[in-house]
């Protein structure tokens, strides 16, 4: 344990020197202070798009952010040898990932709550309703951050390159949001073929749907909907994260 915590702490420190989480963090401040000139309707309409255009602000940033920072972490210390001076140690490629893991979920939450913080003094200066819902839909929607790190972080070991590994990732990141769709779509057809494409996908596909809170009124889902939503972000995140340690243990270093 003291291990994982000791590469955590590591890498939370490597990404923090990384000027570009000063400038995303800058840039999402101006990102959700623009929704002020965006919302010149009446009171009620103003309150609604700033709260949902700063929400989907802070997870688009989050996402880019963090997924450059997971694709980039492992393969940038292979081609600078540095990962060779890591694993001459006693410490085992599984722990190692948990740690690079765990460091890049600290920073990304730290700067997650920067720019929700931001988010929220701007709502209480126009008066938008800051209540349960708004607390849920950023809870869920840096648990969808969470799960998206830990699949950049397969594709990261699975592609040979950065450019690849950001594309694969970003091609789960939409195709996540299309989980509905695709299961209707399944339904629908009635070619044989065509239906078990349609599953495979959709059960391949992280299912984001579940976890986007903002969209969905609050009076309809439930405690039990909301703790399978997590306890799905959970698992899946897990199975990446041990498709990972498999990948990295396969590697030739």
């Amino acid at each position: 344990m003291r291990k994982i915590f000791g590469i955590a702490r590591y890498t939370f420190i490597e990404i923090l020197r990384n000027k570009i989480w000063t400038v995303l963090i800058l840039f999402s401040g101006i990102l959700i202070l623009s929704t002020l000139l965006l919302g010149t309707l009446d009171v009620e309409q103003r309150a609604r798009m700033i709260t949902d255009l700063g929400l989907a602000s802070i997870e688009t940033i989050s996402f880019l952010s963090t997924v450059f920072a997971a694709v980039t972490l492992v393969l940038t210390e292979m081609e600078s040898r540095t990962l060779y001076l890591i694993l001459t140690r006693p410490v085992a490629r599984a722990i190692f990932i948990l740690g690079r893991f765990l460091g890049l979920i600290g920073i990304m939450t730290v700067a997650y709550l920067l720019m929700a913080c931001a988010h929220a003094a701007l709502m209480a200066l126009v008066h938008a309703p800051i209540d349960r819902h708004y607390a849920l839909s950023l809870l869920f929607s840096w648990e969808k951050i969470v799960v998206i790190t830990a699949v950049a972080l397969v594709f990261s070991l699975f592609s040979t390159s950065t450019a690849s590994a950001v594309t694969f990732t970003f091609f789960f990141w939409v195709m996540g949001h299309f989980s509905t769709e695709i299961l209707f779509l399944a339904r629908k057809t009635s070619q044989p073929f065509l239906t078990f494409a349609c599953r495979l996908f959709y059960y391949l596909f992280p299912n984001f749907q579940t976890m986007n809170i903002r969209d969905i009124p609050p009076d309809l889902y439930s405690l039990g909907w909301l703790w399978a939503a997590g306890g799905y972000g959970l698992s899946y995140t897990c199975v990446c994260l041990g498709l990972t340690a498999l990948l990295f243990r396969k590697k030739e270093f």
